[in-house]
């Protein structure tokens, strides 16, 4: 059975499911699945993880007693197969691991020793304290060489065919270094203001001398594809690096992310691609890749055919997605910016996986993994990927922190195992995770959380490899061997309004299930779907998508078990998940134009840009709020709301609205677009349509813009709006 034969993009039919349900409606420490691998000789601890072929681990790290190492385990860390030590007299750690030609070995890291163990002849046989130092390693453990390098600092290290060592880092303000004369083109060493550049350096196969100085790209992470060529990712403050004609994306629009000690305004770090020739001397392309607020890779890989899967970190709701990827949404809710530009607060961060072609003009697919943050008194926080392997069918398996209880695929995780918000006072406490993308990018296999992971600000490390059967290993103390679950027939949970894929559900909101053969085309016969046993209303189901409303019964529970049968179909489905309650998630239905563009989080207009997603919105005449239909300014347009949980007076399971009626909770503006305090927006049903989906009379502003609403309940509790937004068109005067 082909288990991909329709579009797993949920983004694709906000219009037309909102008129569709209008015409249905009208008639342990550890989790399951993470196993403690045995312990690592001489108390070792893990920093890095590779896995070859035969399924043998290398692992490297520190000792008990401050000593580098790099060992070789048989699968499943069962037996020791060698152990080498690197040790000088203070201390050292290894936390870069790359496998080589024959079996052999390369490690990079720090000492601290100024008689770190160098091999006679090797490229530099001395060094400073704090000194990065880079070592080869045979099929046996022996050391084939060890070298201090002439840098402090090393952020990945790769290895080609013929034993050349590629490493990157960065270069501090002011530090000294020697590049090849015409390598490269990237942003130079930094003067007169306190930034840093980064470096490429490769060692030749001897350990003796450098092939390669290379100033200005990467810094983040490396790879040699099959014929040599250098690929190298990074992320530098501002727009330093220059791009190449034709690139994806050439130029970027800079924030700043935080201040120095000296309160000198520092910008985001911006991602820049780039692919080198083995030489040096020719840039084949530059790209940026990247949104405003800046990204930071943490994962890289090239395929056969040269296209670029890069893994990270990012805080943009303009960073570019793709329709049809498994999140092309930004969840969480743009930070509120105030003056001097220097104390702006960037958003939430979010995970991103993203795939570029072989000439870096444009995506492939690329999405976001990240749930909507947790909020804090001050401040919110979000998810970040910390490490990223690729499997042998090309599924991508992705390491990480997490502080959003909806972090995606998390339907087999019970509630009280997720991440929680914390109370405004209370301690942040991440959630290491692992989960698995398709080679695709539209599916993902259900997430699984591992508990007691360090977490270390302020951009943890955490490596990753793929085991024999597909596990993830990760680099921890002990060593962890992580099993991921297989996709179910039910491959995205999402919410009609948006089109969000979600793990957590309110009373009353309407979802929508996508997978293969889930309902006979055209019928909802031996369809039948629940909440901790209460039937849910199907309101829609052929084929591979179902529509249905939650129960509001299901209201003060804290989790609820979604159980689909589906009999009439072959094979027969018959699956649970496992989904928290909230007392609401309120979403805006958004327009189709919204998942049409490449940058999903920003709309083009009339030479205009705005960030944000487009509303499915009536103008006061009643006709849709477009670009090419704006509404009249300070006019009142209607905006539809979904996830509104229980209201006042309540609304019955599976009710149609007969006419318009106010409830509450109601909406406001935030902040209103004439600067004032928040206003009550009273929201309404909406006559022919299930109870769930309501109203709002929201004022036009005075110009095209992104309005950000939120729900305020009887309690005066309030609850932003998914997402970065909703665009209002608004006529030109």
């Amino acid at each position: 059975m082909d288990p991909q034969p329709w579009s797993k993009d949920c983004s694709r039919f906000a219009v037309r499911r909102l008129l569709i349900l209008a015409m249905v409606a009208a008639s342990q420490a550890f989790a399951s699945g993470v196993q403690i691998l045995p312990a690592l000789p001489n108390g070792a601890t893990a920093q890095a993880v590779q896995v070859d072929s035969s399924g043998n681990l290398y692992v490297a790290g520190s000792t008990s007693s401050g000593h580098a190492f790099v060992a070789k385990l048989t699968a499943g860390a069962a037996q020791t197969v060698w152990f080498t030590d690197l040790a000088g007299s203070k201390s050292e750690f290894a936390n870069m691991l790359a496998l080589g030609p024959g079996g052999s070995v390369f490690a990079a890291g720090i000492t601290q020793s100024t008689n770190f163990p160098a091999t006679q002849g090797a490229l530099q046989t001395t060094g400073p304290p704090g000194s990065a130092f880079a070592a080869e390693f045979d099929s046996d453990g022996n050391i084939i060489y060890a070298t201090y390098l002439p840098i402090d600092n090393c952020a990945a290290i790769a290895a080609d065919s013929a034993g050349h060592l590629l490493l990157t880092g960065t270069l501090a303000y002011g530090q000294s270094f020697t590049a090849t004369p015409g390598a490269g083109m990237g942003a130079p060493l930094p003067t007169g203001i306190p930034y840093t550049t980064s470096y490429l350096l490769e060692v030749d196969p001897s350990g003796v001398k450098t092939d390669l100085a290379i100033i200005g790209f990467d810094g983040s992470q490396i790879a040699f594809d099959s014929q040599g060529y250098i690929y190298a990712v990074g992320a530098l403050p501002g727009q330093l690096v220059p791009t190449t004609p034709g690139a994806f994306q050439s130029t970027v629009t800079v924030n700043v992310c935080a201040t120095s000690q000296i309160s000198f305004p520092l910008p985001c770090p911006y991602q820049n691609i780039a692919k080198i020739d083995p030489t040096g001397g020719n840039v084949i392309y530059s790209t940026y890749l990247d949104g405003s607020w800046g990204a930071t890779p943490s994962g890289l890989a090239v395929d056969s055919a040269g296209n670029v899967i890069v893994a990270g970190t990012t805080g943009s709701p303009d960073y570019p997605t793709t329709p049809g990827a498994y999140q092309p949404e930004f969840f969480g809710s743009p930070a509120k910016q105030s003056l001097p530009p220097a104390s702006t607060e960037s958003p939430p961060s979010a995970g991103y996986v993203t795939k570029l072609n072989a000439t870096g003009t444009a995506l492939i697919w690329s999405t976001y993994f990240a749930g909507s943050g947790a909020k804090t008194s001050s401040f919110t926080v979000g998810d970040i990927l910390t490490g990223m392997a690729i499997d042998s069918g090309g599924n991508i398996l992705i390491s990480g922190f997490a502080y959003s209880p909806d972090l995606p695929g998390l339907w087999n995780t019970p509630v009280a195992s997720r991440p929680t918000i914390p109370p405004p006072a209370g301690p942040l406490n991440p959630v290491g995770f692992v989960g698995r993308l398709s080679a695709g990018g539209s599916t993902i296999a259900p997430t699984q959380i591992v508990s007691g992971l360090p977490f270390y600000e302020p951009q943890p490390v955490q490596a990753i490899a793929i085991a024999a059967d597909g596990s993830a290993v990760l680099a921890a103390s002990p060593l962890l061997d992580v099993s991921l679950g297989a996709l179910g027939r039910v491959e995205a949970i999402c919410d009609p309004a948006d089109e969000a894929k979600v793990d957590n559900v309110a009373p009353g909101q309407l979802l929508t299930l996508y997978g293969p053969y889930l309902a006979p085309a055209n019928s909802s016969n031996g369809v039948a779907i629940t909440f901790n046993g209460l039937a849910a209303p199907i309101l829609y189901a052929s084929g591979d998508q179902i529509n249905l409303q939650v129960p509001y019964e299901i209201a003060g529970q804290t989790q609820v078990t979604m159980q689909v049968s589906s009999q009439s179909v072959t094979p027969a489905v018959s699956e649970s998940y496992i989904l928290g309650v909230v007392a609401r998630q309120p979403a805006a239905f958004v327009s189709e134009a919204s998942f049409a563009d490449t940058f999903f989080d920003a709309a083009t207009c009339n030479g205009q840009t705005v960030a944000g997603v487009e509303a499915l919105a009536l103008n006061a005449d009643g006709s849709v709020n477009s670009c090419t239909n704006p509404a009249a300014p300070e006019s009142t347009v209607m905006v539809f709301l979904d996830g509104m949980g229980v209201t006042a007076p309540a609304q019955a399971t599976g009710a149609i609205s007969a006419g318009a009626a106010a409830i509450t909770p109601s909406a406001a503006l935030v902040p209103p677009s004439d600067g004032s305090l928040p206003k009550p927006l009273p929201t309404q049903t909406v006559a022919g349509l299930i109870a769930d989906v309501v109203g709002v009379q929201v004022p036009a502003p005075a110009s095209s813009s992104a309005l950000q609403l939120e729900l305020v309940d009887s309690q005066g509790l309030t609850y932003s709006v998914r997402g970065p937004g909703v665009i209002i068109w608004v006529r030109g005067q």
